[in-house]
């Protein structure tokens, strides 16, 4: 069949699924094989990653990663608690929902976004941050970013696409 009839009679979609290059069932498959990510369990890592200036706005990367040989699937919604000096929580964030695999050459990722400056900064030391509901948390890591205005937002968990 030709691509311009295929295009005619079933649309982009359908011309994607004749020629073989998607398909919804291969797409879910590798997710739903995974089993569950656990912090512990699946040696899970957290890191800032290279964050992004644009004026006073920062795009603050955090990354998950394994030291396990295995693929897990890590899903559910990132908690940040920024913590001080002492490890006192100072604030509290919470992301939407999100899902990506993680294991070897595999990545998650979600943004803190923030601004700086403005009337009432925080002044973390700290981050830790829980993945709910089952996941667990992390230990808590070096704050190493800009300093944030008090107004933070959690992205959702998702594939690092590097």
């Amino acid at each position: 069949m030709k691509l311009s009839t295929t295009l005619a009679m079933t649309g982009v979609a359908g011309a994607i699924a004749v020629a073989g290059l998607a398909a919804p069932a291969q797409a879910a498959t590798p997710t739903a094989k995974a089993p569950a990510c656990s912090v512990a369990k699946n040696r899970l890592v957290l890191q800032f990653a290279h964050g992004y200036v644009e004026g006073k706005k920062v795009d603050q990367p955090l990354s998950i990663s394994t030291k396990g040989k295995k693929t897990c699937l890590l899903s559910g919604r990132p908690i940040v608690r920024l913590l001080n000096k002492k490890h006192k929580v100072i604030g509290v964030y919470k992301g939407a929902k999100g899902q990506a695999l993680v294991g070897p050459g595999r990545e998650a990722v979600f943004d803190l976004t923030f601004t700086t400056g403005g009337k009432h900064p925080v002044h973390p030391a700290y981050v830790r941050v829980t993945v709910s509901p089952k996941a667990g948390t992390f230990g808590p890591v070096k704050w190493n970013s800009n300093t944030p205005s008090s107004k933070i937002k959690v992205g959702a968990i998702k594939p690092w696409l590097d």
